[in-house]
């Protein structure tokens, strides 16, 4: 199912990889055009309102010359929201433990209509990590409760792996983002630096403030990154133990009705009568 899921799920990439290009592309154009029409005097009042603040076109502008590194948190940005909207989608209730295959399943298992052969096929038939947990179980069927738990923690790991699996990349983008971050801000200051080596005056000043205010921008977007990293893949992992907790608990409902244990009080009836008339025939002896 998990499997099935990430392929039926590819249509994510596509969409946060649009909204990336047309959320990017299009300003830096467009603020490319209206670049000339500023003033292009070098005096302080005319310099003044470009380093007043820190706007859209001027992040732009280093996006796209000033400061390469933008472009890796770009990018660590959309493998963010990508393998979060997969995991989400993913790690869906009703397709972990599809709510009417269980009750059915045990339905049917306490009324007695399932045997081995019935219920292994009823298991391969449903697509979905609870599924194939009940049919590990159902392998060994009439063996002893704790032989069945033992194996079942054995084969079940890898449906436990399959739920956890890309969460690991976003514990990975929350660490990168902020390093990547902390490089570009060195990277556009030692820039800034070097651009005003050959100013005079109070341009000079005004240049290096400017510099270093976006130089600090590549800081606060991968900050930002790790935020939402980690909060998606802490939020993400306790989703996936309560699936498993709960997953398990059914599976041991499941054991409990499989396992020697089970069937074996009709035997103690049938052997009991038997032991007695032995007593009894050898007692005169």
């Amino acid at each position: 199912m998990v499997r099935s899921c990430s392929a039926a799920t590819g249509w994510t990439w596509g969409l946060v990889v649009a909204l990336g290009l047309v959320a990017v592309s299009p300003p830096v154009s467009a603020r490319a055009q209206e670049a000339p029409k500023g003033p292009e005097t070098t005096t302080g009042a005319t310099t003044a309102p470009a380093a007043s603040a820190v706007g859209r076109a001027s992040i732009m502008t280093m996006v796209s010359k000033a400061n390469p590194m933008l472009w890796a948190l770009a990018l660590c940005s959309v493998v963010t929201v990508g393998y979060t909207l997969e995991r989400l989608v993913a790690l869906r209730r009703n397709r972990v433990i599809p709510r009417d295959f269980v009750n059915r399943f045990l339905e049917r298992l306490s009324t007695g209509k399932l045997d081995r052969d019935r219920a292994t096929e009823l298991c391969r038939s449903n697509e979905s990590p609870t599924g194939r947990v009940f049919g590990h179980v159902v392998r060994y069927w009439g063996q002893p409760a704790a032989t069945i738990r033992i194996a079942l923690d054995h084969d079940a790991a890898r449906e436990v792996a399959d739920l956890k699996r890309n969460i690991r990349v976003l514990n990975g983008t929350a660490t990168l983002a902020p390093l990547l971050g902390l490089l570009g801000t060195v990277i556009g200051i030692i820039q800034s630096f070097d651009a005003i080596g050959g100013k005079a005056g109070g341009s000079k000043s005004e240049a290096l403030a400017q510099g270093i205010s976006l130089a600090l921008v590549s800081t606060a977007i991968g900050l930002a990154i790790a935020v939402a990293s980690v909060v998606a893949y802490y939020f993400l992992l306790n989703r996936v133990d309560i699936l498993v907790r709960d997953m398990d608990d059914h599976a041991r409902n499941v054991i409990d009705q499989v396992s020697a244990e089970a069937m074996r009080p009709v035997d103690r009836r049938v052997d009991h009568p038997r032991i007695e008339s032995r007593s009894q025939h050898s007692h005169p002896l």
